[in-house]
């Protein structure tokens, strides 16, 4: 294969009209110029230059890839530059996550993020766990955020913070309930739903078999069907930073549910060969 290497070194011999003076303008040895120009002409399957006492002639094939050489010179040399720039260019990074975490969370993190990677952002939206993994594992994103811990032995996972999932009301104020009363509620549910029915397994609670009137995208779709829907009293269970100004604007109302307090981490993950922004990425402190 023919690079770019190669044919500078051969542009060059043939400027200087000699291997010696090519040599040190190119900062190499004789025997490397000689090397590549040996690679060349197998590459071309022809002899391009001959060694003269007085310099070097070119060999009627040799003018030829010379002249055609010349009608490419600057754009072949103009290639090697910006290829050798790549590594050190700004690009942005690709931050696959979920509807929640995208709507809800990364609006906080966003200036933060950039300012420890020193990169711009692209965020991509995935349906699923599964569709994340296959994001990082094809390279489609650099990482990603997500509220489950995967197990991969591709990936490499680091848990980010942690926020509070509370049950509110839409309409009644200062209720305090059981486990065993959630049966007793009319639901506005979302996609936490597997989360939750794991967690209340330890209360005897089924929550699949819970009242469920509406069941909606996410948690930003659910917490606007609580605000807008009073045709009857809904509860639903909300990360508590989603709906805290509603809680405060006295538009929700908390419900203590006993001996129950709901955590939920968010993690990012990545491969390894992108172990350095999860490093960065990990250190960011958010308030939520």
């Amino acid at each position: 294969m023919i690079d770019f290497n190669k044919i500078y070194t051969f542009m060059t011999i043939v400027k200087e009209r000699s291997f010696s003076k090519a040599s040190t303008t190119l900062g190499l040895s004789q025997p490397a110029v000689t090397l590549q120009i040996k690679k060349l002409e197998e590459a071309l399957q022809t002899t391009l230059l001959v060694r003269r006492k007085n310099g070097i002639v070119l060999t009627k094939e040799g003018d030829r890839f010379y002249k055609l050489c010349m009608k490419f010179e600057g754009a072949m040399f103009r290639f090697k530059e910006e290829a050798h720039r790549i590594k050190d260019e700004k690009f942005k990074i690709s931050v696959a996550t979920n509807l929640l975490i995208a709507h809800a969370i990364l609006p906080f993190m966003l200036d933060k993020i950039c300012d420890v990677i020193n990169s711009d952002l692209d965020v991509k939206i995935a349906d699923t766990n599964n569709d994340l993994v296959s994001s990082l594992i094809d390279k489609r994103c650099d990482i990603i955020m997500t509220q489950e811990r995967l197990y991969n032995e591709q990936l490499i996972f680091k848990k980010l913070f942690e926020y509070d999932i509370i049950l509110v009301s839409n309409m009644v104020a200062n209720q305090k309930i059981t486990p065993a009363k959630l049966g007793e509620f009319n639901f506005i549910t979302d996609r936490t739903k597997s989360f939750l029915k794991g967690y209340f397994e330890q209360f005897g609670v089924n929550y699949e078999e819970l009242r469920t009137i509406y069941r909606l995208d996410g948690a930003v779709a659910t917490k606007y069907a609580m605000l807008n829907n009073k045709a009857k009293e809904y509860v639903a269970f909300l990360p508590r930073f989603l709906i805290r100004q509603a809680i405060a604007d006295g538009l929700l109302f908390p419900i203590d549910i006993e001996g129950v307090k709901i955590i939920r981490p968010v993690f990012i993950a990545g491969l390894r060969e992108n172990e350095h922004i999860l490093d960065k990425v990990s250190k960011i402190s958010i308030d939520l």
